[in-house]
């Protein structure tokens, strides 16, 4: 059953009852005074609403969406740091100044050259 709020006019004092919705339009006597009908007031009404069509779940999977996505932009501005990092010309840790002084170095050494072959035509093609 609903609870309304009552005002009465003679005492000036605030009252709740709760009615059946049929009662609703009864005169109510006030409890302070006793005297004369009091009228209905509006009063501010807090309810959920439960399942899928709400306003509520929609809050809810919008605020997971938005973490969701401020944690793969996280991971995007770390894989673009980690992007950042650059191999350096070396054979058998030995540094040399490009990629092909060290295919011409593991072929020296008697080692696979091919990994140092591509990486040596990016290095001449972007020259």
């Amino acid at each position: 059953m609903p609870t309304y709020t009552y005002h009465c006019d003679v005492c000036d004092e605030p009252f709740e009852r709760i009615l059946r919705m049929s009662q609703s339009k009864d005169p109510q006597e006030c409890p302070e005074c006793g005297e004369g009908p009091a009228r209905k007031t509006i009063a501010a009404v807090s309810f959920i609403l439960k399942g899928d069509g709400w306003a509520g779940k929609n809050n809810r999977i919008s605020g997971q969406m938005r973490r969701k996505t401020q944690h793969l932009t996280e991971k995007q501005k770390e894989r673009k740091r980690d992007a950042g990092v650059r191999l350096a010309p070396n054979v058998g840790g030995e540094r040399v100044e490009s990629w092909s002084e060290a295919s011409k170095l593991a072929a020296d050494q008697g080692k696979d050259t091919s990994g140092y072959d591509s990486r040596a035509r990016k290095e001449k093609s972007s020259e």
